[in-house]
This record gives C-alpha cells, sequence and structure tokens, in this order.
C-alpha cells in the first residue's frame, strides 16, 4: 500500500490529508506535527487573546480523533529532524519520550509552515518576551496578558500581526507602542493608506516609526527596557513581530531549490524539484500572477488551496494550482484594511509603468444611515488600463468583499474601464448607484 507522510499538521497539512483520504481509501496517510495541537484557526489568535474569542477550544477545526475516524494517522509532538532521500526514509523524533525512528514514505508533502524571525538582541531567557504564530504562543500570551500589573507593552513590527495585536492590547487596557524599522506601520501597503490607520491611532498607540531596535535590557529574568537607535522605553513585556521564514532548516542539505529565504519553489501541482516531494503552505512558494515568478507570501487561503491540489495530483487527478496575488484584509479597531495585487512602490520596482489614483467615497447612499468613509488607491498601467493592485481603508468592513471585486478583476484580466461597467447590484442601505469600487475605477484615467 502507498504511503504518504505528511510532515506538518496545520492548514496546509491537513487539508492534504483530508482531501487525500476523500479521494483514494486504499492509500497509508500518516502526519507528523512538532506541536501539540493540529488543525486550528492561527489566524483567530489575536481575537483568542483579547477575549473576544471564548476559548482557544474555538480554533480547533478538527482534532486528532477526528482524522483517526477517517483513517489518517496523525503523531503530535513529533519533530521530524532530517530526510534520506536514498532510502525514501524520514528520521522521526518523539518529542515527548525522546525515541527516534526510521520513517519510510512512498510519497512526502512538506507542511511545515514557518517560524518567527528572532532577531539577534533577543534575549534567550526571558519571561515577558513573546512571539505569536502556534496556539500554545495564545495560549501563553493570553494567561499573561490578563495581569492587571502587565501595562506597559512594546510591539516590535507594524505589520498584519503587530497591527492586530495593537487591538488587542487596547482591548485589554494596555499602554501600547509599536516601533517599526520601516518608514511607516504596514509595510506591505504604501504609505498613503497606512498614513490613514497611523494618524487614526494617535493618542491610543504610541506610533514609532524609522526607529531600530538595539537591545532588550534584561533584569531578574524579563526584559525592563526597549532600547532603540533614539530613546529607551520601560516595559512589562515585549512582543516580536517582525516577519516569518519558512521551517524548512531540516530540508537544506538534500537539493530542493529554494528561494533565498527557505521557501521550497514548487510547480502548479505543488511539487518541488524532487518529484516525490510536495510542499504546500507557507514554506512553499506561489507562482504570483502579475509577475510569473515564485513569491513566498504565508496566507491560510493559499495553504489551504496548496492542500487541495497536491493531494488531487497525489492521487491520480490532474489539478494546478494558478496562483496568487497576496489578497489579505487587516481589522485594526474600528479600520478594516485590505489589498491586493503589486502596491506602488512593489510596481515601480518591477519595471511597470504605473499611474495612481486615491479617491474617498461612501459605502452606500449617503442618504440612507450609516453610510461610512472608503478610501479606495489604485495602481494601473496608464496605457493598457490594466489594474496592478488595489488598496482599500475604511470605517466599513464591506471594504473586505470590495477588495475581493478587486482580485477577482486583476485575476480575469479587467482594465478599469471594463471593471466601471461591470454589472453590480445596487440598493440604497447596501451601495452608491455607481459602487465604490467602480467610482475609484472610473477616476483612472
Amino acid at each position: 500500500m502507498e504511503h504518504v507522510v505528511i510532515v506538518g499538521g496545520i492548514a496546509g497539512g491537513m487539508s492534504t490529508a483530508s482531501k487525500l483520504r476523500r479521494l483514494k481509501e486504499d492509500i497509508k496517510i500518516t502526519v507528523y506535527e512538532k506541536d501539540e495541537h493540529i488543525s486550528y484557526g492561527a489566524c483567530g489568535l489575536p481575537y483568542y487573546i483579547s477575549g473576544v474569542t471564548a476559548s482557544h477550544e474555538d480554533l480547533l477545526a478538527r482534532t486528532v480523533e477526528d482524522f483517526e475516524k477517517r483513517n489518517i494517522q496523525v503523531n503530535i509532538n513529533h519533530e521530524v529532524k532530517g530526510v534520506n532521500l536514498n532510502k525514501k526514509q524520514l528520521e522521526v523524533k518523539n518529542l515527548k519520550t525522546e525515541e527516534e525512528q526510521d520513517v519510510s514514505f512512498d510519497k512526502l508533502v512538506i507542511a511545515t509552515g514557518s517560524t518567527p524571525i528572532i532577531p539577534p538582541f533577543v534575549p534567550k531567557v526571558a519571561s515577558n518576551v513573546f512571539t505569536l504564530k502556534t496556539l500554545r504562543d495564545g495560549m501563553e500570551m493570553r494567561k499573561f496578558f490578563q495581569d492587571k500589573s502587565v501595562r506597559k507593552v512594546v510591539i516590535i513590527g507594524g505589520g498584519y500581526i503587530g497591527m492586530e495585536l495593537v487591538e488587542t492590547m487596547i482591548e485589554l487596557e494596555k499602554e501600547v507602542t509599536v516601533i517599526e524599522l520601516q518608514p511607516h506601520i504596514l509595510p506591505n501597503y504604501d504609505r498613503d493608506i497606512a498614513s490613514i490607520i497611523e494618524d487614526s491611532l494617535e493618542g491610543r498607540a504610541n506610533i514609532l516609526t524609522k526607529e531600530e531596535v538595539k537591545e532588550l535590557r534584561v533584569s531578574g529574568g524579563k526584559v525592563t527596557s526597549v532600547i532603540t537607535d533614539k530613546e529607551s522605553y520601560e516595559v512589562d513585556a515585549v512582543i516580536v513581530n517582525i516577519g516569518n521564514k519558512p521551517n524548512t532548516g531540516f530540508l537544506k542539505d538534500i537539493g530542493l531549490e529554494m528561494l533565498d529565504n527557505g521557501a521550497i519553489i514548487v510547480n502548479q501541482q505543488q511539487q518541488s524539484t524532487i518529484p516525490f516531494i510536495y510542499a504546500v503552505g507557507d514554506c512553499a512558494t506561489s507562482n504570483h500572477l502579475l509577475l510569473n515568478k515564485p513569491v513566498n507570501i504565508g496566507l491560510g487561503t493559499t495553504a489551504n488551496k496548496h492542500g487541495r491540489i497536491a493531494a488531487a495530483n497525489i492521487a491520480g487527478e490532474e489539478s494546478s494550482f494558478p496562483g496568487i496575488l497576496g489578497t489579505n484584509v487587516v481589522k485594526i479597531l474600528e479600520w478594516t484594511v485590505a489589498m491586493t495585487g503589486l502596491t506602488e512602490k512593489e510596481a515601480k520596482e518591477e519595471n511597470f509603468t504605473v499611474k495612481t489614483v486615491l479617491v474617498e467615497t461612501k459605502s452606500h447612499a449617503s442618504y440612507y444611515p450609516d453610510a461610512k468613509p472608503i478610501q479606495i488607491k489604485l495602481v494601473y498601467e496608464p496605457d493598457t488600463k490594466k489594474i496592478l493592485s488595489a488598496q482599500i481603508v475604511g470605517l466599513d468592513e464591506t471594504v473586505a468583499k470590495r477588495i475581493d471585486i478587486y482580485a477577482t478583476a486583476i485575476t480575469c484580466g479587467l482594465t478599469t474601464e471594463q471593471l466601471g461597467m461591470l454589472d453590480l447590484c445596487y440598493a440604497p442601505p447596501y451601495a452608491t448607484v455607481w459602487d465604490a469600487v467602480q467610482i475609484a475605477a472610473n477616476a483612472a484615467k
């Protein structure tokens, strides 16, 4: 019986296992997961820490027992330490018993995700320094930040997770400071969009940009102050979120082709350069639909799609993953920020000829109550009117769905003119006669 081993049991790994079992009953599926939890919604961790989500169990999609009922063997607290290609074997360590064993496989799926980047200034031992990646991280942070004596919190890194945690800390009534090395928070957005959020946080959070952390000063096993190139800040806790890197170090010597950051380069069938090894999720690449080259953008949506595609091909069905645009959305207090495609800066770096337009409009008809302002930035090619990106910020949750219209338009190659003439729905409680996405498109000249 063919044996498929999956290394990693969160989004991509368990999506692969589930789909593969649906497609083939006569196959052995074994999963090894380093941590104690599998198949959970990591994107919900900030809301669990704040208490908006009541229990960590609410984040669990399925348990080990659920998968074993489907004849999928799941081994938690097991770390894969290495791969022997010639023997098609894995070196697996049971982290509870310290026992090691060699496990044979026919096909291998790498779904190990990513791990937080730990800068050199972070001390090896400090009880009040956190990163947020796993469910265990979230559980430890929730317990710690319930303590009312923990008042001053510094978040190092103003990206997606860092800014979601700003909301979390404000909900927990903490004094929060964000230190970002780049010129503005949300570095994956353009500055004119990010600055709207920065301005709105004045008086509620201390946002420090173009500032570099040099040292975390420790006393009594805790960090007591954060030292930057400009100032020193007293703290009760520090959260480090400067980015993640693919968790592929154990594969570095087996000849897989990777990006510089360690992401495994795969084709549209999720196959690596070693045909019997597949990779899915944050540890793998995707084709960028505008750049037509492999990129590594970690998103839960992508991981689940990767898993389905890998499973289909392992099962003998032809299936391809066309690629991504990096579409994302972030809630920061009352604001929703979303984007798809290339920022203006990225487009210029990739030698696109670009024009931009930034418009302010309303979520729905102004004469219907509670119409909210929405600002939309489009980046497009002036000659072809081809859309390269959209960034939206607003006080209305429809921002999240409007970005999906732009993602669809870019994927299908629509121009601003074609988007402006789409037959979109209208009623005063939901939109304006020309929807917000069309108002921006029509402004692109």
